[in-house]
């Protein structure tokens, strides 16, 4: 098992949520570096009206085989 590191980042009209998307990382320094980057260049543009919303980076658990899975390690 591995850990991956990801942010959502949705574009918003109002209320309404146009289009989201999930990018996922090896490291948290990379999604970190990425997301402040992404923020960066984003604050400069003219999003027309739109806005975006980002999530905070989170960590998720890859598994890998059906034995690393807690679900199979506990069932009886």
């Amino acid at each position: 098992m591995k850990k991956v590191y990801s942010f959502t980042q949705s574009v918003m009209n109002g209320t309404v949520t146009m289009e989201t998307s999930v990018a996922l990382f090896a490291t948290r320094e990379l999604a970190e570096q990425t997301l402040a980057d992404i923020k960066a260049d984003n604050a400069k543009r003219d999003l027309g009206g739109y806005r975006v919303r980002y999530s905070k980076v989170q960590v998720t658990t890859v598994y890998e085989t059906k034995d690393e899975i807690p679900f199979y390690q506990f069932k009886g």
